[in-house]
């Protein structure tokens, strides 16, 4: 599989099929309706020059059959880098080949090569086949955390109190 398995960064050019694995990955996790990327958007916040996410394709005989977008962070309490994959994607014709692992191996191997002492990310605890591939990766699952989510009406109230309005919390 070695040979036959590559990855490489994406460019702008590459932004169809990056979108095309976003709806198939949407399709496959059922929100589809949540989907508003576009290839503007990509160009502006990957493919930018300060990009706020980076994205491989992984290529398996010379066909593009995954992708993975992650973005750096930093940890207040250890004061090193951490690297967070926001997707990873396999088509659903390829999986089982172990492609999968590949892709969170390449994710390793950038957050050793740029000084992580963690890659974090975090999955539907709906969707079982992928917590059990995570379990064999050696992973730990992070407890005592509740993710969060500030979007839209919400996310546009607070900010309206940096603006003047109530700091009250």
């Amino acid at each position: 599989m070695q040979e036959s398995f590559s990855v490489r960064s994406a460019s702008s050019s590459d932004s169809e099929l990056i979108l095309q694995m976003i709806h198939e990955m949407a399709a496959a996790e059922q929100w589809q309706g949540q989907v508003s990327v576009s290839a503007e958007k990509l160009d502006r916040f990957v493919f930018s020059e300060r990009p706020i996410a980076e994205v491989f394709l992984g290529f398996w005989e010379g066909e593009a059959v995954a992708y993975l977008m992650v973005q750096s962070r930093f940890s207040s309490y250890t004061g090193v880098p951490i690297l967070h994959v926001e997707d990873v994607f396999v088509r659903s014709r390829n999986r089982g080949q172990g492609l999968g692992k590949r892709m969170m191996a390449f994710a390793a191997s950038v957050a050793m090569r740029r000084g992580c002492e963690a890659v974090h990310w975090s999955v539907g605890d709906w969707n079982t086949p992928a917590l059990a591939f995570y379990d064999r990766l050696a992973t730990a699952r992070e407890k005592g955390r509740v993710h969060y989510v500030l979007q839209g009406p919400a996310l546009k109230m607070l900010a309206s109190a940096a603006a003047g309005g109530s700091l009250k919390d």
